[in-house]
Parts: C-alpha cells; structure tokens; sequence
C-alpha cells in the first residue's frame, strides 16, 4: 500500500518567506552549526514565528529537508516525462541530476550524512531517482535507441554512485564538486547507453537539455525580501 502523504499545512505569507530563507541558509551552508537564536535574528523575525512551523529545531530542520528534496523529486519527475523521445528523457534527466545538485554545499552533505532523519529523506529520494532512471532506459531499449543492458543494473549502479558521491570526503578525494562528479557519471551512462552517438553529438544534446528555460527547485533558493515585506512572491516557484 502507498504511503500517504501528509497536506502541507497553509501558512501566512510571512511565515512563508521565513521557511524559504532558512531553505537557502541551509542547502548553502548546512544546519547542524544553526539555533534557534541565531536564526531568528538572522531572518529578522522572533523565535516564536519558527515555533509556528515546527515545535522542535529538528523538527523544523526535517520539515525543510523534505520540502527541498520533494521539490528536486518533483521537478526531476517532470524533466523525465516531458522529453520527446527516449534519448532526450535520458541526456535531460542527467543534466537535470547535475543542476539539481550544484547548490548543495559541502557542508550541508556533511549534516546530512550524520543527520538520520534528513539521511533517510535523502535515500528516499535518490531511489526513486533510480526507479525513474530505470524504467527509462527500459523503455529506450523497448524502442530500440539505447544499447540492450540491465536497466536495473544501470540504475542501481547510479543508486550506488550516488550515494557514494554525497560523501564529502571522497568527493574531496576525486578534487570534484557533486555537481562536476553527477556531470562525470552522466558522460558514463551517456556514452554507454548512446555508442552511437558521437562525442560532440552527445555534448550537443546535453547543452540543449532543459533549454526551455526552467530551473531545478535547488536553484531557485536565491536571496528573498525580507520577512517583514508581506505579500511578496515567494523563492520556491509554484507556490
């Protein structure tokens, strides 16, 4: 049976702009270091405004996680299923992996690798990535564009990657971001799957991907107003 899932709760827009804040604090510079203190006078609001989104800080800081992460889960399900073909839902949905996670920074990974209940969220997310990836190139195969392989081999040696490549010292040991090391990874699958494309063939697809414009949730944490200006647009798009 499918796990529900919860309705998100409607809050004031204030209150809004303060979740969105503390979103980009922590996907840039992680949330183990934060208290409840030094957030509220950094977002310029009180400590009982935080208190309205969550009762605890951990809490609080799984409540962002999630949100983040079924923003990614959702912008990467679209990327796949608005490609034309087969070949385009492939080289976008990697490209997708690698713009995903640019903003992510060290330390948030570092957090989050020693922070159970955002480890947990994390997994979540990075098997349905493989679930999608898989049933992707299955199809492909089906329709006789992709090399005839394991799709879930494939998908779960990506599974494997990942969750290797989250780790901040060996991404340390590769001298690569996680945006530079997923872009590694996505050459692999492409030039494993694609043998028939050439080199520049398959850059070219890859510069083209998600040229519509659109951009992953994660990118989307720039700086917003300050609380105190009510009634404006809120960072996360969508909402």
């Amino acid at each position: 049976m499918a796990r529900k899932r919860s309705k998100e709760v409607k809050i004031s827009p204030r209150l809004r702009h303060i979740q969105s804040d503390l979103a980009r604090i922590i996907v840039r510079e992680g949330f183990l270091h934060l208290d409840t203190a030094s957030v509220a006078k950094r977002l310029q609001c009180s400590k009982r405004a935080l208190y309205a989104l969550a009762p605890t800080q951990e809490r609080l800081m799984v409540q962002l996680i999630d949100r983040v992460l079924s923003r990614t889960d959702k912008y990467l399900a679209g990327v796949a299923k608005s490609a034309p073909s087969w070949r385009s839902a492939l080289t976008n949905y990697m490209a997708a992996l690698v713009q995903t996670s640019r903003p992510a920074s060290v330390q948030f990974l570092t957090d989050i690798a020693v922070f159970p209940p955002g480890m947990k969220l994390l997994s979540r997310l990075q098997k349905r990535t493989a679930d999608r990836l898989e049933q992707i190139i299955r199809s492909g195969i089906a329709a006789r564009v992709f090399n005839d392989v394991s799709p879930k081999l494939v998908a779960e040696l990506v599974l494997m990657a990942a969750a290797r490549l989250i780790n901040p010292a060996f991404l340390r040991s590769l001298g690569l971001t996680l945006a530079e090391a997923y872009e590694e990874l996505s050459r692999l699958v492409d030039h494993g799957l694609l043998p028939h494309l050439k080199a520049d063939a398959v850059a070219r697809i890859r510069a083209t991907a998600l040229a519509d414009g659109s951009r992953p949730p994660l990118a989307r944490l720039r700086r917003s107003p300050s609380t105190k200006q009510r009634g404006k647009a809120s960072t996360f798009v969508g909402q």
